[in-house]
Order: structure tokens, then C-alpha cells, then sequence
């Protein structure tokens, strides 16, 4: 047998002594999401580029285990343009659904934390008063006049007072005057949070089993989604919304609404997850490996889908996947992860047609090709360095079969090969300084 040289067990006092430092960092970070007043100041901040609706810069997210600190997400940079659909590619544990959660701010706490980075995202909240309640719009006559729809008298006082008739939209929610601010989500707290999430962003989940609760139905959990969302919504309204979303993705509604997660089949669950993510129109749609569960129609049907409300609402998409056809066929731009870190971005076509990174070249490569005969699928060998102790010279090295000296140094930059494609690899510095000189 062959003997591992590198196996390090801890001791009982390493134990104790991560397990102290995990103690106090999880407590200051704590503290600081707990604060009861967070002013506005520390997380409205603005957009680097307007045309982006999402901003990842040097996202950390670790998690404090027993035995060690977890970097699940070690400075992750990306953009996310409007209206454009964005893929996140990499092996399993290459942090995409731990950046996505940190997205929305549901890292499983109190061992995983958003330890640094900023998490920038335009969008429209509803406008407040000095009194905190939201500001309505009105029903306007010909005249540009507020239309009267009821006047009472106050009993003690004897003055009339009027009530304007307020704006409803489709659904009947009323309409609230909006203004567009830009949040840091990493330092916005809970508050507000909970009216972006699910509202603004919303995240399509790759287990429906463990996303929709099992002691509510299907309408009921859909029905609260519109209800929670859309202030003077009627249970009626939200009832409609929520048999338009089920029709969207290919479901008869009567014969879902009254069901509980149990009784459908794991693709019916995973298109009622999709519908309650669309059922707001959010600005921007994660998607944690959407159509696993599905069969090639449906998942062609649902992926039509999420490309027609995207159009429609001129949302954004994130899709994270394994599927590197579903890639090719909806996304615009391409991020690469291994081991927790951004190797490589460009356009679909720059990913896909002049793939740079050892790393990309191998997923290419493992991929089975019509009308082409092969014994065995290509695989990258080797395995994924320790999340515990990742070595300081690149990631990839081990597993690289073009590792050169430089590799074995100091973890490699971005090098910019066109203004959408950057790759993080010496193979390319050479190069690039010659293409410039």
C-alpha cells in the first residue's frame, strides 16, 4: 500500500487553538450583522459601471470549520451586465453555489461567513415618507387631478378627510412610488435584504426537496412569495399570479395548487421552484443548476422560458451548471472557477472557441463530441487541492500538463487578452508582453 506522506493529524492543542480563533472571528461578525442600527451610509454605494446590474470585487467567503478555515470563495471578481445572461463553470466544490448564496445572502452562519469583498447591485426600492411608509401613486383624472374615492368625516374633529383613489397594477398590488439606489449586499442588513431577496434577486435552488417547505402546498407557498412582496395584493390576486407563473412553466394549476412538495415528482417540483423565483419579475435570476432534475424537453422549454422573461422584464441571469451545452446555448458571458478562485473570463464564444486556461482546455475536453468514436471520456487528473491548506503558487499546477517553473511562485494575475477575456495564467504573460511591445 502506498504510504501518504502528506497526512498531518492535528493535536488535540491545534484543535483547541482553532476552535478559539474560529470562536472570536465568528462572534465579531456577528456582532456586526446583529447591530440593531446600520446606517444607510455603510452599504449604498454605487455601480463602477452603470451597464452592470450585479458587482462582484475580491468576494472572501470562508467557512470556520473544526478543523480549519475553509476559503470556499477566495477573491472572486466578476461582472454581471444588464440585460446579459452570465454561466459560472467548474467542477463540484469550486465555490459557484457559494458565491451564488453570498449573492443572496444565505450562507449557512454561523461557521460560514462573508469575511471581505463588496457585492454591488442596482436596483429600485419603494420610495418611504419621513414616517417610513411607503409613498402611493395615484389615479390621475384627464385633468392631471387625483381622482376622490371615498370622504369621511373624523368624528372628533369634524374635518373631512378625503382618500385618494390609489393605482393598482395587473395583479391588483398597489403601486408605490420607486427610487434606484445601489446596495452593498454584503453590508446591507436584514431588513433589507429580506425586500430585495426574492423580489429583486431571486434564486432558482438545485434541490427543490429541501427549498419548498413540506407542511404547506404548493399555492400556499407560491401565494405568499406575490403576497409578501406586493403590499395590498388580494389573496385573489395572488392566487392568479401564482396559476399564471405554474401555466409559464408547464404545469395545469388545479392540479398542483392544492398539493403538498411530497406528492409531485422531483421535475414537477423543480419547475414549482421556478415559477416561485419569476413570480416577482426580478432584475436578476440565479440559476444553481436549474434543470438538473428535468428531462431534455423540459429542460429546453425551461431554459426558452428563462430567456423569454428575461426579454421581457430586461432582467439578468447567473447559470450555474455543469452542462456546458446549456453554456454555450444561453449564456453571453462565461466566468471559470476552480478551487475558489476566478481562472478565467470571457465572451461564450471566447470561452468556447480560444479557451486559454489549462484548466478550461480540460472541461472542453471532457465533453463528448458528436461523430466522434472514443473508448473513454476525457478527464483532468489528479484532484482538487486541500480547501484547508491551499498552497500559495497556483492551484492548477499539480494537475497541469504545462506547468512550467514560474507556476511553482506566487499564485498567478489576470492577464487581459482582449477586453473581455482575461485568463489567470503565466502560460500567457510572455505573450501577451510580446503582443504588446
Amino acid at each position: 500500500m502506498a504510504e501518504n506522506k502528506h497526512v498531518h493529524r492535528l493535536s488535540a492543542k491545534e484543535l483547541r487553538a482553532i476552535a478559539k480563533e474560529n470562536s472570536k472571528t465568528i462572534k465579531h461578525y456577528e456582532k456586526l450583522k446583529k447591530r440593531k442600527y446600520i446606517p444607510e451610509s455603510e452599504y449604498v454605494t454605487e455601480m463602477k459601471d452603470e451597464k452592470n446590474v450585479l458587482e462582484v470585487e475580491n468576494l472572501h467567503t470562508y467557512f470556520f470549520t473544526d478543523v480549519g478555515v475553509v476559503k470556499a470563495v477566495n477573491n472572486v471578481s466578476f461582472n454581471i451586465p444588464q440585460g446579459a445572461t452570465v454561466g459560472i463553470v467548474g467542477e463540484s466544490g469550486c465555490g459557484k453555489s457559494v458565491t451564488s448564496l453570498s449573492i443572496m445572502g444565505l450562507v449557512q452562519g454561523p461557521t460560514g461567513q462573508v469575511v471581505d469583498g463588496e457585492i454591488r447591485f442596482k436596483t429600485e426600492v419603494l420610495k418611504t415618507d419621513e414616517n417610513g411608509k411607503y409613498i402611493p401613486v395615484y389615479e390621475l383624472d384627464e385633468n392631471g387631478e387625483k381622482i376622490v374615492e371615498s370622504v369621511r368625516v373624523d368624528k372628533k374633529t369634524g374635518a373631512e378627510i378625503v382618500q385618494y383613489k390609489q393605482k393598482r397594477d395587473e395583479t391588483g398590488a398597489f403601486v408605490f412610488e420607486k427610487e434606484p439606489k445601489v446596495y452593498n449586499l454584503v453590508k446591507a442588513p436584514k431588513s433589507e435584504m429580506s425586500k430585495i431577496r426574492g423580489r429583486e434577486v431571486a434564486m432558482i435552488f438545485q434541490e427543490p426537496m429541501t427549498s419548498l417547505n413540506p407542511v404547506f402546498t404548493i399555492g400556499q407557498q407560491l401565494d405568499e412569495v406575490y403576497l409578501l412582496h406586493n403590499p395590498g395584493v388580494t389573496k385573489e390576486g395572488a392566487k392568479a399570479r401564482t396559476y399564471e407563473m405554474l401555466k409559464l412553466v408547464g404545469i395545469i394549476p388545479e392540479n398542483v395548487y392544492t398539493r403538498y412538495p411530497h406528492e409531485l415528482s422531483g421535475g414537477m417540483r423543480q419547475r414549482v421552484v421556478i415559477a416561485m423565483a419569476l413570480t416577482c419579475n426580478p432584475r436578476l435570476i440565479i440559476g444553481d443548476e436549474p434543470t438538473t432534475a428535468l428531462d431534455v424537453t423540459i429542460q429546453a422549454q425551461i431554459l426558452e422560458l428563462l430567456r423569454d422573461i428575461k426579454t421581457k422584464i430586461n432582467g439578468s441571469i447567473v447559470l450555474i451548471t455543469h452542462d456546458l451545452g446549456v453554456i454555450a446555448e444561453m449564456a453571453d458571458y462565461v466566468v471559470v472557477m476552480y478551487a475558489g478562485k476566478v481562472i478565467e473570463t470571457g465572451t461564450v464564444m471566447e470561452i468556447f472557441k480560444n479557451p486559454l486556461h489549462p484548466y478550461t482546455i480540460g472541461l472542453q475536453k471532457s465533453k463528448p463530441v458528436i461523430n466522434q468514436s472514443k473508448e473513454r471520456l476525457y478527464s483532468i487528473p489528479g484532484n482538487v487541492p486541500n480547501p484547508i491548506e491551499m498552497p500559495t503558487h497556483c492551484y492548477f499546477k499539480d494537475r497541469c500538463d504545462r506547468a512550467c517553473d514560474k507556476c511553482s511562485g506566487e499564485y498567478p494575475g489576470y492577464v487581459q487578452v482582449s477586453p473581455t477575456h482575461k485568463v489567470a495564467c503565466y502560460l500567457y504573460n510572455e505573450e501577451a508582453k510580446h503582443e504588446h511591445e
